[in-house]
């Protein structure tokens, strides 16, 4: 029963994302009662089971989760305070990082549910909310439209697409996708029915196609398989140095920007896709100076970027930025911004070789690599569903093992240092 409840709800927190409804003249999308309802019935469970191992466990990796979500949150309240910022701009900054929060949530409870089966409801349901809406688009359009269409997406690798397709071009659901595609091929012989599952994610991923994905889970999964030649001293010390370079590559970046890099590439012939006048527009409103202090989170929903103007209330509608990066750094200001890079890669990282051992390390540093690129080419730090990917996926990594351990070692604590109970005498409540 409560395997179908989750189905229901998670497929249709992953189909609902752009039904909206309306309380008190706030739009809010149908995805996030969904969501808290899946919350609800992992509390309601945890009343009924106690699983004391998983909630050790993902105690700790909900927090280390959320850790670069909470970062921005605490330099923007500096800036809002000094600033003294009105009421609708830290509304808005802290309705933008909820949602992240509840992702990590979304994905912890699901895990809580069902250990480490946990990633295989969510697939499952991320597949059949996007067989929902071919469905809906295929009745809608027809058949023969639709693989009209799909096939011109693939000849041209999206640069011709059809309104059937654009209306299947979830880009959330599309990059969540990326993670567990990731896991798939690097834990292709631990997962149940592993052609099945890669079968559909390739499908789905496809359909929704975003060019720069492709080229990010495969260097996401280039690293972790490079990694895991290395032996495990080897390779956390190699990962936390490619973190290291990612850290330094992402500020070059960001200041290659500032003093004029796409503006060259325009000069050279390179298309831009107006990303050179976008910026160009950006530079008024920071600086890449040890001084500069940010915005607040939330700040690039206030600007037209196309125009640079500036509203008084927020922009739903406005250009992205189209670098995460950036918007990082324009947000929370410089010292900000390695506070987060640092809470993002070098904390979870050493986390999760630490905890997870050299497998669960270099899955997190593929998924990292992933990131990386989606940073910095689109708009996909906020997107929930992609935060529950890269949330849950980690987090899978030995999870049943890791549970048993960890309750094991609170036992010992809780008898005083003695001998554990013997195995058979509720050594694993998750199961």
């Amino acid at each position: 029963m409560c395997a179908v409840m989750y189905m229901l709800l998670a497929t249709g927190m992953f189909f609902f994302q752009d039904t909206y409804f309306s309380i008190g003249g706030m739009e809010l999308s149908l995805k996030n009662p969904c969501a808290l309802a899946i919350l609800f019935l992992a509390l309601l469970n945890f009343t009924a089971t106690v699983r004391l191992d998983r909630l050790l466990i993902l105690s700790r990796h909900t927090a280390v989760q959320m850790l670069p979500c909470l970062v921005p949150l605490v330099f923007s309240s500096a800036v809002w305070v000094g600033t003294r910022a009105e009421s609708a701009a830290v509304w808005n900054g802290v309705t933008m990082v909820m949602p992240q929060l509840l992702a990590v949530l979304v994905a912890a409870a699901t895990l809580y549910l069902f250990g480490g089966r946990g990633i295989w409801y969510c697939l499952g349901a991320m597949c059949l909310a996007n067989f929902a809406g071919g469905l809906v688009v295929i009745y809608e359009g027809g058949l023969d439209t639709f693989l009209q269409e799909f096939y011109t997406l693939m000849l041209t690798f999206s640069k011709e697409t059809g309104p059937l397709m654009e209306q299947l071009e979830t880009h959330d659901l599309t990059f969540a996708f990326g993670p567990f595609l990731i896991y798939l091929l690097l834990h292709w012989k631990a997962s149940p029915h592993p052609g099945l599952w890669l079968a559909l994610s390739i499908g789905f991923f496809l359909i929704g196609l975003k060019r720069i994905a492709v080229p990010a889970v495969g260097l996401g999964v280039l690293a972790a398989l490079l990694l895991r030649l290395l032996p495990e001293k080897a390779a956390r010390q190699t990962a936390l140095c490619m973190a290291g370079a990612m850290m330094v590559i992402s500020f070059l970046y960001i200041a290659g920007i500032r003093y004029g890099l796409f503006e060259a590439l325009e000069q050279l012939g390179i298309d831009t896709k107006s990303r050179a006048l976008l910026f160009a527009n950006v530079e008024r409103y920071y600086d890449v100076s040890f001084t500069y202090m940010g915005r607040g989170t939330g700040f690039e929903r206030f600007v037209e970027w196309f125009t640079g103007m500036e509203s008084p209330v927020p922009l739903r509608t406005q250009t992205q930025i189209h670098n995460d990066f950036l918007r990082m750094y324009l947000n929370i200001g410089f010292i900000g911004y390695w506070v987060w890079l640092w809470s993002w890669l070098m904390v979870r990282l050493r986390y999760w070789f630490r905890q997870g051992g050299k497998d669960a390390g270099c899955l997190f540093l593929g998924i990292c690599v992933y990131c990386f690129v989606l940073y910095a080419t689109d708009n996909t730090i906020y997107y929930p569903y992609t935060m529950i990917a890269c949330s849950l996926v980690p987090m899978t990594c030995r999870l049943d093992a890791l549970a048993e351990e960890a309750l094991e070692k609170y036992r010992v604590h809780w008898s005083g240092g003695e001998s554990a109970l013997p195995s058979g005498s509720g050594g694993n409540s998750g199961r």
